[in-house]
């Protein structure tokens, strides 16, 4: 069987144009919706992500005012702290002074005249003591010294020079760190 085409090649080939355009606005529509709707989708994932900043952005207002807060009682806590580590030291150094002169007192020999005392701090628990002192013979000097250097609490005792003033007086220095444990 043959097949002939009756019909003008100009009426088939505007057929085949408006084929062809039916189906470009097809798809372009298609495209058009898919593009809409992806649209939307970025739209409403743009809404959920400001709404979620905001109820975080208030969130972190309210953490922040209760941070100031607990900054604010910190430094308070740490003031308190401190007085409290004053009192603590003062309570302990109370007695530092007593219990030094009773240590230093107990090493003075009987002939040594303790003439000046000088006394300045260091550390927390230290003195450094510089002393002005006059004895009746060496051996009372000599006998001092080995009082101090005996006592665990004497350190880095140091005799200074001696000289004689007079048959029965001789005058000294001595320098020396005192340290105890409270």
């Amino acid at each position: 069987m043959i097949k002939v085409n009756l019909v003008p090649a100009e009426i088939l080939a505007k057929a085949r144009q408006k084929q062809l355009m039916l189906q470009a606005a097809v798809i372009g529509g298609l495209l058009a919706v898919v593009l809409a709707l992806v649209s939307l989708g970025h739209w409403f994932g743009l809404l959920r992500l400001e709404s979620d900043f905001s109820y975080k952005e208030a969130k972190l207002k309210k953490l922040s005012a209760i941070v100031a807060q607990v900054e604010e009682l910190e430094k308070a806590a740490a003031a308190v702290r401190a007085r409290l580590g004053v009192i603590e030291d003062l309570l302990k150094g109370r007695s530092f002074y007593p219990i030094f002169m009773g240590e230093f007192a107990r090493t003075v020999p009987a002939g040594v005249r303790v003439t000046q005392l000088n006394t300045s701090t260091v550390g927390n628990n230290g003195l450094k003591m510089s002393v002005s002192a006059t004895a009746s013979t060496n051996e009372d000097v000599a006998a001092w010294i080995k009082a101090l250097e005996a006592d665990s609490h004497f350190a880095g005792v140091e005799l200074g020079a001696v000289t004689s003033g007079g048959p029965r007086v001789h005058t000294f220095t001595v320098t020396a760190t005192y340290t105890i444990k409270l």
